[in-house]
């Protein structure tokens, strides 16, 4: 079951290893994961935690939600996979490695970097 965020609640911030790469990574239960390489008082470290902040409002609203092997966006549930080491989502645009912009849910979250 999701978080439900209300009243100007701020999630926590853990300074982690989000995993493959990522520099950050929203999780389920209302949280971010943030590398502890970025800077967050830096333009990019803001801009990092715009993208993943609309993860979560996403994650908060149920329009969004993951598990281990699948990412659930706008009431469809999509698979995770993985081919040549490469970990990858069939969404709705096609397959692409997590975290491209051509997954819907990415971009909005990339738009949500620009407020």
């Amino acid at each position: 079951m999701a978080f439900k965020m209300g009243g100007g609640m701020k999630p926590k911030i853990f300074r982690k290893d989000a995993g493959d790469g990522a520099l950050a990574q929203a999780n389920m239960d209302g949280s971010i994961d943030v590398d502890p390489s970025v800077n967050l008082n830096s333009r990019f470290g803001r801009k990092i935690i715009k993208h993943e902040m609309q993860h979560i409002h996403d994650i908060s609203t149920g329009r969004a939600a993951y598990g281990d092997n699948w990412v659930l966006w706008e009431d469809k549930i999509y698979m995770r996979g993985e081919e040549n080491g490469v970990k990858y989502i069939d969404g709705p645009s096609g397959r692409w490695p997590e975290g491209h912009p051509s997954h819907p849910w990415e971009a909005v979250a990339i738009e949500a970097e620009k407020e």
